[in-house]
């Protein structure tokens, strides 16, 4: 009879061996090393901690130059955190097309992953799990200097911690299902396909509520934000750390209700993903894009 220890034994060697999870560590392992083979393992952790921190302060500066050194209001708990989360956005959203686009056109070894055993969806979600790890290391740093510097009102005893880790999962997943959709659009078009990721991220940026409230917006253009699953994931994320006070111009007032929306437009984002992602993919096998080049 076997015992809870051997089960357990057997079951990881199940899962060691699984088509599966050699997918997964294999495509993880491609991306670590792509995205830090430029530098030694130091340099890259310092570029890790500067990158975020002066993104943030330069959001901060902007203010200061507008309103004055004093005259905050508030508002870097707004700032701070919004931009801290959306290192989420910028490592994945953008990154996954990249990871598409630079094995295609500048390894050249694209056409090589289709023709293995491994499903190309899985493929490309260990190729966002560094850029998650990577993000939250940013998220992490992004907000401690808030705290230490600018005084953000983050109190860590008293932070909805259950709030802050199923908003985080919840919006990540959301977050990889855009990522794999602007994948399959990367594999069909025929020019600007490098440009594409990261002007549809600075596009959400502006209208998610990452840095302003989306109270501010054109009516037409908030209705637009509220159909976003990343709009209910940032004030979600604000009101774990900052409290619940912090979402009263939010046009939901009830924090299960925001995040009953976040879940909701988070599963019709991965219906539409998929969808779009499969069309996208077929149309590249079809027309032979899978080892075009049009970096050009």
């Amino acid at each position: 009879m076997a015992t809870p220890i051997s089960a357990l034994s057997a079951g990881r060697t199940r899962i060691s061996q699984s088509r599966a999870w050699q997918t997964l560590r294999a495509a993880t392992w491609l991306e670590w090393e792509t995205r830090g083979n430029w530098t030694n393992p130091a340099l890259y952790l310092l570029y890790l901690i500067i990158r975020p921190m002066t993104a943030s302060l330069v959001l901060v500066l902007m203010f200061w130059v507008i309103k004055g050194v004093g005259a905050h209001d508030g508002i870097y708990g707004f700032l701070i955190t919004g931009s801290a989360a959306w290192t989420f956005v910028e490592q994945i959203i953008a990154g996954i097309p990249q990871a598409v686009l630079a094995d295609r056109e500048e390894y050249a070894m694209l056409k090589y992953v289709y023709i293995t055993p491994s499903h190309f969806l899985l493929f490309l979600t260990g190729r966002a799990l560094p850029r998650m790890l990577v993000a939250f290391f940013s998220f992490v740093v992004t907000l401690g200097i808030g705290i230490a510097l600018l005084g953000v009102p983050v109190n860590l005893l008293q932070v909805n911690y259950p709030l802050f880790f199923a908003s985080l999962i919840v919006g990540l997943v959301g977050v990889t299902a855009l990522g794999i959709l602007l994948a399959g659009l990367a594999l069909v078009l025929k020019r600007g396909a490098y440009q594409m990721p990261q002007a549809v991220t600075g596009a959400l940026y502006l209208i998610s509520g990452a840095i302003f409230p989306i109270t501010v917006l054109p009516s037409w253009l908030r209705d637009v934000s509220l159909a976003l699953p990343l709009t209910y994931w940032l004030e979600l994320m604000r009101r774990a750390l900052l409290g619940s006070h912090i979402g009263e111009s939010f046009p939901v007032a009830e924090t299960g209700a925001v995040f009953g929306l976040l879940t909701l437009t988070t599963v019709v984002l991965i219906g539409v993903a998929l969808v779009a992602f499969r069309i996208c993919d077929f149309q590249a096998r079809e027309r032979g894009q899978i080892d075009r080049t049009t970096g050009y």
